[in-house]
């Protein structure tokens, strides 16, 4: 299998150290500026133009504004995509690439990491059993990295939108956003308040780049106790009990579904959570 790297940023570096950790090797790079291959333990072929990668599967990590055109690019060929998100903040484009990859043939992977992190998924089985919880706090907070191609809301708040509506199943009915910015390193906003309102919970997002020290801490009220999740750790405490979580990597298994595993019943879930991600953080 022939795979393509459309970017060697900051995720993109990420995305390539795990290729290799899986076992893939025929990679081709694009990335126009110089590429200090020290930093990266392997060189690997290398062209500036994405038009020119001669690739089976390409996955695209750069800036969200380029995602339209080199994504339409792959598709039409019939090449499958795995994308970073956001795939493309206008509902409208993103719905075009999902009919150009239809119609091609070809598969559209977004990269919603947390849909394959094990604690998310122990907690949607929690309230699968459960039923929904009353109230979910999330808090993403960190200093750094800072963002110019999009700000907090797209970058940091969509992964609580996509664990949100992945575990409830639903969209919700009313959404609230309040961004600000305190940094001057970047155009963007660094910060988010969102409060999501589901037909049974309320979602409320605290999202930064500009915050003095991590958290990753989730709060998830159910009637009779609370569960809560530190990413950081990835300890799940439910009451004082400790509940057990697989010990895999989430973009191992991310990469690994879309390279072996993604199904038609998997590409039409995706297909509706990133829709309604996107709708909702337009909101």
């Amino acid at each position: 299998m022939k795979i393509g790297l459309v970017g060697l940023g900051y995720w993109g570096k990420i995305i390539l150290r795990n290729l290799r950790e899986l076992g893939y090797k025929d990679i081709t790079v694009c990335e126009q500026q110089p590429v200090d291959w020290s930093q990266i333990g392997s060189k690997y072929r290398l062209v500036k133009d994405y038009k020119k990668l001669d690739c089976d599967v390409v996955f695209v990590v750069v800036p969200a504004k380029l995602h339209y055109n080199i994504c339409e690019h792959f598709l039409s060929s019939g090449i499958d995509v795995f994308c970073e998100k956001p795939l493309e903040p206008d509902v409208s484009k993103c719905e075009k690439l999902y009919k150009i990859a239809e119609d091609s043939g070809a598969k559209l992977f977004v990269d919603w990491l947390f849909t394959y992190n094990p604690a998310v998924i122990k907690i949607k089985s929690l309230i699968q059993q459960w039923g929904a919880p009353q109230n979910i706090i999330t808090n993403r907070m960190n200093f750094g990295p800072v963002r110019h191609d999009v700000g907090a809301r797209w970058d940091l708040a969509s992964h609580d939108v996509s664990i949100g509506c992945y575990l409830l199943d639903e969209k919700p009915e009313e959404v609230k956003w309040m961004d600000f910015k305190r940094l001057k390193e970047s155009d963007q906003d660094d910060s988010v308040v969102g409060v999501l309102n589901f037909s049974k919970t309320t979602l409320q997002i605290n999202a930064s780049w500009a915050y003095g020290m991590k958290n990753r801490m989730c709060i998830f009220e159910f009637d009779n106790s609370f569960l809560y999740w530190d990413d950081t750790t990835t300890t799940l405490l439910y009451g004082n009990d400790i509940l057990q979580v697989d010990k895999c990597s989430p973009l191992h298994s991310a990469i690994n579904t879309f390279l072996n595993a993604f199904n038609k019943e998997e590409q039409e879930e995706q297909k509706r959570l990133t829709i309604m991600t996107t709708e909702i953080l337009n909101g």
